[in-house]
C-alpha cells in the first residue's frame, strides 16, 4: 500500500517534470526556428543589397558614358566643321583661271566639286566652270 501511495504522490511530480521538459523542448524548437528565420532574412537582405549595389554601379556607368558622349558630340561637330571649312585650294579668291587650273591636278572629284560649287557661287568664270565640269564628268 505504501508503494501505491508513493506512486500516487510521485505521479504529479513526474507529470510536472514531463511538462517542464516538453515546454523546454518547445522553447528550444521555437528559438531554433527563429534563428533560422533570422539567418534566412539576413541572406535575403545581403542579396538584395548586392543587387542594389550592382544596379547603382551600372546606372553610374551609364550616366558617365552619357555625360562623356555629350562632350564628344560638340567636339565631333567642331572637327567636322573644320574639315569642311578647309578649302582645297589655298588663296583661291586671288588666283587667276590659269593658276587655279594648275592646282586641280592633285584634287579628288569631291574636292573639284567643292571648287566648282564655290566658283559658281562667287566668280562665275565660264572657262573655269567648263574645265571643272569636264574633270568631274571624266572622273578626273
Amino acid at each position: 500500500m505504501m508503494d501505491t501511495y508513493m506512486q500516487l504522490l510521485s505521479t504529479p511530480g513526474t507529470y510536472l517534470a514531463g511538462q517542464a521538459d516538453q515546454q523546454h523542448q518547445t522553447v528550444q524548437q521555437s528559438a531554433q526556428q527563429l534563428m533560422e528565420q533570422v539567418h534566412q532574412q539576413q541572406q535575403t537582405f545581403q542579396q538584395q543589397a548586392q543587387q542594389q549595389q550592382e544596379a547603382f554601379q551600372e546606372m553610374t556607368r551609364q550616366v558617365l558614358n552619357t555625360y562623356t558622349q555629350l562632350f564628344n558630340i560638340p567636339l565631333s561637330y567642331a572637327q567636322e566643321g573644320l574639315r569642311s571649312a578647309r578649302f582645297p585650294i589655298e588663296g583661291y579668291d586671288e588666283l587667276t583661271v590659269e593658276e587655279v587650273s594648275g592646282r586641280l591636278g592633285g584634287l579628288s572629284v569631291d574636292e573639284i566639286r567643292m571648287v566648282r560649287d564655290y566658283e559658281e557661287r562667287t566668280k562665275r568664270r565660264d572657262t573655269l566652270l567648263e574645265q571643272l565640269d569636264s574633270k568631274i564628268r571624266g572622273g578626273l
